[in-house]
């Protein structure tokens, strides 16, 4: 097994947020897990905000993982569906901490959104969206840092994406953002209290990247 650590985070929660993070992705997972095998339309469906080129790529890519298995059956017109494997059924309990996260936190959401209870679909919103699970990691296993400091942590994310994922973690009470009045200017990121809070999700993120690398790297 790998235990050495790469910038910082051990190599089972790099694995599991580089699988994980993505917009879309925990909410498929949550879906087919909820609701069982469903076809691209009916994904679709659920999900009515994502393009069907995003559907796409985000589904290969699970399949690509292990998460997703795709059947195709040989008939007219075209019949695929889509279910989850038995690795990617071992991450609902994951998204049953996350139900019972936004429960506790969202409190005042309480009513069903498309078969998900809002606190779990809430919940995904929140904390999905590439990167944002890096940034909330890096926070949590390092402390306070300034914008710079989180670019050299996570090299492949823009200066763009970087300040609006950012902004979007502030917006929803996971980051807060302390601007000194100094010059040059002095602005520093570090975890709220409800920020701090997921860090249960993230440690059972990293025993669940432990167990996936273990079973890789037998087969």
């Amino acid at each position: 097994m790998i235990t050495k650590k790469i910038n910082g985070i051990y190599p089972e929660k790099e694995l599991a947020l580089s699988i994980l993070d993505g917009k879309w992705k925990l909410t498929l997972l949550c879906h087919l897990g909820l609701k069982g095998t469903k076809r691209f339309g009916e994904l679709k469906q659920l999900t009515p905000k994502i393009t069907q080129q995003t559907l796409t790529n985000k589904l290969r890519e699970l399949e690509e993982n292990g998460l997703v298995h795709r059947e195709t059956y040989p008939v007219i017109p075209p019949k695929v569906e889509y279910s989850l494997t038995e690795q990617g059924e071992s991450l609902l309990p994951i998204l049953d901490m996350l139900y019972d996260w936004g429960r506790d936190h969202l409190k005042h959401m309480t009513e069903k959104v498309d078969g998900i209870y809002s606190e779990k679909r809430l919940t995904l919103s929140v904390i999905e969206g590439k990167w944002k699970l890096s940034i909330l990691c890096h926070l949590g296993l390092k402390g306070t840092k300034r914008f710079g400091e989180l670019r050299k942590l996570i090299p492949n994310v823009t200066k763009k994406m970087l300040t609006n994922q950012l902004r979007e973690l502030e917006d929803d009470g996971l980051l807060h953002r302390e601007a000194y009045p100094v010059v040059p200017p002095k602005v520093e990121y570090s975890l709220t209290k409800q920020g701090e809070s997921l860090f249960p999700i993230l440690k059972a993120m990293e025993d669940w990247g432990r167990n996936y690398m273990d079973q890789h790297c037998k087969a």
